[in-house]
């Protein structure tokens, strides 16, 4: 069931990430800016932080299948209508609907769900999933570039949809709730373990997770860009990001064993100080195997803070909201990639160098190890013994 999860996710990363290989074939047919192609992405990821807040509170109310059967329709269904595209207006929509009703209701209530199906090393569980978000990134964009070599752009797409139903769709009905913990029956977790109310963990998480992903995104938009800047080829500066994910992978993993052991929040703590001290780095560094090596090893920390902060949500999460929860850490995740993209690019532009676009990203990791602190002390106390009698 959990490798189920992680290939839904997997298939749903790598559709909100088409844009970057249909940008070139459709800025030539259509002649239209690269800032409205990229716009595309943009709408899609604020779809997915939106759709996986009203899906998560779905999933804690309904049969989990009913919830997934959404997100797997509406990727392959988007693919479709893209090939048919003949404005902007069109591909906003398609591109809309693939954040919304795919990514969207796939993300939140898959964490939340593989999670209830290892109660014993939830880490683990979330870690595969993540995992297979950061696999669909790369394979899908790199099948999509394939068909691209082969087929004109409105075939490709018609290719993809099928493909993505013909894999989603059985997947989506093989899912379902634990037999043990039906829907709804997610247990209260913070109020009984903590003084401090779930609301109030939850609402530093966000602020925490905001300011996280700021620092996250600027390495991760950007290292292709600054490493044609550093003088490698094109296709050696795109692998910088291939490096980036891959290392991810492994880093999702480990930080999710790393959770069960030792706790959640210590090791979101570890993860964020290490892409905090790292992001500075990328515009220091002389060579392009300095960069590759920095590459790997921020890989490795930005993916173990992407699985703690969600393992922290569910941990905090009040009963019967473990999905809503997520999903609503998960879009002020969404909101922090895209600040901590756009800030990267804009002081680029104005100051003609990425140094203050990376310090800036450095900055807000220490924003975020300063929330994480106060949500370490508050965690800390416990209430009184006769408080959890009651």
């Amino acid at each position: 069931m959990v490798l189920a999860c992680a290939v839904l996710v997997a298939m749903g990363f790598g559709a909100i990430n088409n844009i970057s290989v249909f940008l070139m074939p459709l800025g030539a047919e259509f002649h239209w800016p690269r800032a409205d192609l990229s716009l595309a992405y943009s709408i899609a990821t604020l779809g997915t932080g939106i759709g996986g807040i009203a899906m998560g509170h779905f999933a804690d109310r309904m049969p989990i299948r009913r919830v997934v059967l959404c997100g797997a329709l509406a990727p392959g269904i988007a693919f479709l209508l893209l090939s048919r595209i003949t404005g902007t207006a069109e591909l906003y929509a398609y591109h809309g609907l693939l954040g919304l009703l795919g990514l969207g209701a796939i993300m939140a209530p898959m964490n939340s769900l593989a999670a209830q199906w290892m109660p014993r090393r939830p880490g683990l569980a979330i870690g595969v999933v993540s995992a297979g978000g950061a696999f669909g990134q790369g394979v899908m964009p790199f099948l999509a570039r394939q068909l691209l070599q082969v087929l004109e752009w409105r075939q490709a797409y018609v290719v993809l949809g099928v493909v993505t139903l013909a894999v989603m769709l059985p997947l989506a009905l093989m899912i379902r709730n634990p037999p043990w913990r039906p829907a709804g029956a997610a247990p209260a977790v913070a109020a009984r373990r903590y003084a401090v109310s779930s609301t109030w963990l939850l609402g530093w998480l966000c602020v925490a997770v905001l300011f996280c992903c700021v620092c996250m995104a600027t390495p991760i938009v950007h290292v292709a860009a600054l490493g044609a800047d550093a003088g490698l080829g094109g296709r050696a500066a795109a692998g910088l990001l291939a490096v980036m994910m891959v290392s991810g992978m492994a880093g999702r993993l480990v930080f999710g064993r790393l959770a069960d052991r030792f706790g959640s929040l210590p090791s979101y703590l570890v993860a964020s100080g290490g892409q905090t001290a790292l992001a500075v780095l990328f515009p220091l560094m002389p060579d392009g195997a300095s960069l590759y090596l920095l590459s790997a090893a921020f890989g490795l920390v930005f993916s173990g803070a992407m699985t703690a902060f969600i393992l922290c949500a569910r941990e905090y999460a009040p009963a019967h909201r473990v999905g809503l929860s997520i999903g609503l850490v998960m879009f002020f995740a969404w909101l922090g990639m895209a600040l901590g993209a756009w800030q990267g690019g804009l002081f680029y532009d104005l100051c003609g160098s990425y140094r203050p676009s990376f310090a800036n990203a450095s900055l807000g990791g220490v924003a975020n190890l300063l929330v994480l602190g106060l949500l370490f002390r508050a965690t800390a106390r416990r209430p009184p013994v006769a408080a959890l009698a009651a």
